[in-house]
């Protein structure tokens, strides 16, 4: 992350079910922030890299949330970030 607080998130993604979104969500210890982005352009029986960019200033936490069309969730446990 930078000094700015923007930061560059990168994952690949296997998938059966064609994809909804993924959500990155993060926290500064008072509240919550959630940012999504839509991936409904996807199709069955895929493996795509993705490289998102999220606002992270002053956040204490972020993780990953990846949603297909048929309501399945993958999640990462949070990541603690530090100053």
């Amino acid at each position: 992350m930078k000094r700015n607080g923007k930061a560059e998130i990168a994952l690949e993604i296997d998938w059966t079910f064609p994809l909804n979104f993924v959500e990155i969500i993060s926290g500064d210890g008072n509240e919550v922030f959630r940012e999504r982005m839509d991936l409904t352009h996807t199709k069955a029986f895929g493996k795509e890299k993705f490289r998102f960019d999220a606002e992270l200033q002053d956040r204490k936490w972020v993780r990953l949330e990846v949603w297909d069309a048929a309501a399945n969730g993958a999640f990462t446990q949070p990541v603690w970030l530090e100053d």
